[in-house]
């Protein structure tokens, strides 16, 4: 409770959304690099410590990750923390989890993909696209909304925010625009060693898995299960896959 008090100070409170917003916006330089080219890092000789080591990193991102986004969860921290302020504790994991995964990834063995000049180029040029598509995605729902800065910046105003359904913008192409941009990210790099795939491996099911629960959580809403009768979860999507899909999801 002393922690909920503290961050709760209004010096405090801002301390740490100021704070936030540095990490967020160096986490995203880093990122940027990292998912370009992973490879030419830390060298590990013992084998098995490299896997362990990479596996960390990801879980450490994946795990807490999820478990913040469950209502249970977020029902007990919010104990200890303001509610105001939950979305930017979400946010600072994320950047502290990509720093370190930055800072500390470990490549294992050879490229297993020979580019010539031209397909790494064309690699780079979807690379670059798929950021383009996540920030029409961010802009078209907030820009600061998933980063925890908007929620932050709106409690200071004493600002409410409001919750609704977005359909328009990339949200007409498919129903989880950000896990698409964010698949583009991590599998369009012209440089492939084994960790590397590992790692686009590890996050696509994290993905898929991750999309699956919040259709459970969102099909809840009528207007959501109309939505989705309309638009994909993913484009090029077979529709009647889909709508096998959203029927399952419905019945959980």
């Amino acid at each position: 409770m002393k922690l909920k008090q503290f961050l709760n100070n209004k010096s405090s409170f801002i301390i740490v959304g100021l704070i936030n917003i540095a990490l967020f916006h160096y986490a995203i330089i880093r990122l940027w690099f990292f998912l370009l080219d992973s490879t030419g890092r830390n060298a590990v000789d013992v084998g098995p410590y490299q896997w362990t080591i990479n596996t960390l990193l990801l879980c450490f991102f994946s795990i807490p990750h999820s478990l913040l986004l469950n209502s249970k969860t977020k029902r007990r921290l919010l104990n200890y923390i303001p509610g105001k302020l939950y979305s930017t504790i979400y946010s600072l994991h994320a950047c502290i989890a990509i720093i370190l995964m930055d800072e500390f990834w470990v490549t294992i063995g050879p490229n297993l993909m020979i580019s010539t000049k031209f397909t790494s180029n064309i690699i780079t040029i979807l690379y670059i696209f798929s950021w383009l598509f996540m920030f029409w995605t961010m802009s078209t729902i907030g820009l600061f909304k998933q980063s925890g800065i908007e929620e932050w910046w709106n409690a200071i105003k004493r600002k409410k925010i409001k919750g609704s359904l977005i359909q328009h913008g990339p949200y007409k192409i498919c129903r989880h625009p950000i896990y698409v941009a964010f698949l583009g990210m991590i599998w369009f790099t012209p440089n492939i060693s084994a960790d590397r795939l590992y790692l686009s491996l590890f996050w696509t099911i994290y993905i898929f898995v991750g999309a699956t629960f919040k259709e459970v959580r969102l099909s809840k809403s009528k207007m959501y299960r109309e939505y989705s009768k309309k638009v994909p979860a993913f484009p090029l999507f077979p529709k009647k896959l889909d709508h096998i899909i959203a029927k399952k999801v419905w019945s959980i």
